[in-house]
């Protein structure tokens, strides 16, 4: 017994010596770059006139979809009644919240003067302008911001659901199903959003962008959990299971990249050498089952992945503007420094949290068979209405003034206003699922 608390005394300070390293990587880095810019102005970072976007919102990209992978497996998961989603579940939906927070950083550094971001609000009174609901950054930033919110109700409501006594297991069952059936649409959405923000900006106007970044953001999402389940020490059959879904989304990524090259032969370039080695080629090992369990096989699988996407978005980013324009890019110290900042305020928030969490010990799909005496489809249901309806309002009282137009001050009109009330139902949907399922948790 001496000797077993004396090595669980020692994986404590391990992991507790691990968590303060990253922490402290995460303030290096952040901390500096973002005084550093906000006090010198985004110049210190290698943008230019002809790579206005440059790694900073690389990594943000990068980090929305590692935590597409997270919500979506679990939900999916659920859906689809795979018992073996209790591994992994929990931890895969911490890793999207970690990832959305450790994005949502680069957007505000980036704009330099970050003190002058509350002028961004919709006051009309202060700003003088409203969001114009047609363009797809305001798409973008309502569904980045519902997927958070609703990734954030599920994994609480995972949590406190196992709490509850028995009697609202079918009711928490039930809550947990509608919950996952409206994010995966969500999930969908917000990345086939920020395809829509590259293919206005980057002069990419292709139908193919949706489902390019769709399946990037789960590819490389998949490769993180790949490394989640490693580090947790999960069965092998779960790392199997996980390595087939890796091949899946690799294959259709390879055929996205052959469909892009019959549609521009020359425009691909030799970056897309290393994004084929990478994300197509490497994961061709679990084509051989015998290569699919191998621990080690998958930790360099999954790292070959994450660096492959990471320059896939740099490719995106920066290499296109390059493409069109002819100039050059060179990333800083500072920009270094942001990307070695985002990965230890990562690791840092997944392992603070993760310590603490407690394992799923409650699979839900064993609690659905029970009867249930409430109705949580109506409640997603009205507030699916409530949320479409409160959208389409705001938008009628605020989209018919010139600011609120395009750049000729001229609205495009309720046509180009779908994306946003999409996301809004879903968000009001999500919302009251929750509601209901408190409403409940303190009834009992």
């Amino acid at each position: 017994m001496d000797i077993q608390a004396a090595q669980t005394a020692r994986c404590t300070k391990g992991y507790t010596a691990l968590m303060l390293l990253c922490a402290a990587i995460a303030v290096w880095g952040l901390g500096w770059s973002a005084v550093r810019i906000a006090t010198e102005g985004v110049g210190v970072l290698g943008v230019n006139n002809d790579v206005p976007w440059g790694w900073d919102i690389a990594n943000f990209v990068f980090w929305i979809g590692l935590g597409h992978a997270g919500t979506l497996i679990s939900a999916v998961l659920l859906i689809t009644g795979k018992s073996w989603r209790g591994e992994i579940a929990r931890h895969a939906e911490l890793m999207t919240l970690c990832a959305v927070c450790t994005a949502a950083v680069f957007p505000l550094v980036h704009v330099g003067r970050a003190w002058m971001l509350w002028q961004m609000v919709p006051l009309p009174v202060a700003s003088g302008v409203w969001p114009n609901l047609s363009s797809a950054l305001a798409w973008d930033t309502v569904a980045i911001g519902s997927y958070l919110l609703l990734s954030v109700l599920f994994w609480l409501m995972g949590i406190w659901g196992e709490r509850a006594p028995q009697s609202l297991h079918p009711v928490w069952a039930r809550c947990c199903l509608l919950m996952a059936a409206l994010l995966t649409p969500l999930v969908v959405t917000v990345h086939s959003v920020v395809g829509c923000d590259f293919a206005l900006t980057q002069r990419w106007h292709e139908s193919i962008i949706p489902p390019y970044f769709v399946c990037g953001a789960l590819l490389s999402g998949m490769a993180a959990v790949q490394l989640i389940a490693l580090c947790r020490r999960c069965s092998s059959e779960l790392i199997g299971k996980l390595a087939h879904l890796t091949l899946g989304l690799s294959c259709a990524m390879g055929l996205l990249y052959g469909l892009e090259w019959l549609r521009n032969p020359e425009f691909p370039g030799s970056d897309y050498t290393w994004l084929l080695a990478l994300n197509v080629l490497l994961p061709g090992v679990y084509w051989w089952p015998a290569l699919r369990r191998r621990r080690m096989i998958t930790a360099l699988v999954s790292g070959g992945l994450l660096v492959g996407m990471w320059l896939e978005r740099v490719h995106i980013v920066v290499g296109r503007s390059l493409t069109y324009s002819g100039g050059s890019y060179s990333p800083t110290e500072v920009d270094i420094a942001m990307l070695l900042g985002s990965l230890g305020l990562f690791a840092a928030l997944f392992l603070s949290i993760s310590a603490r969490m407690p394992a799923e010990q409650i699979d839900p799909l064993t609690r659905l068979k029970a009867p249930c005496h409430t109705r949580p489809a109506l409640w997603a249901a009205v507030g699916a209405v409530t949320g479409a309806a409160g959208s389409i309002l705001w938008a009628l009282a605020t989209q018919w003034a010139d600011t609120a137009g395009t750049p000729g001050s001229y609205p495009q009109g309720w046509a180009f206003w779908w994306p946003a009330i999409w996301v809004c139902s879903l968000l009001g949907g999500g919302v009251a699922v929750f509601i209901h399922f408190c409403t409940c948790y303190r009834r009992v």
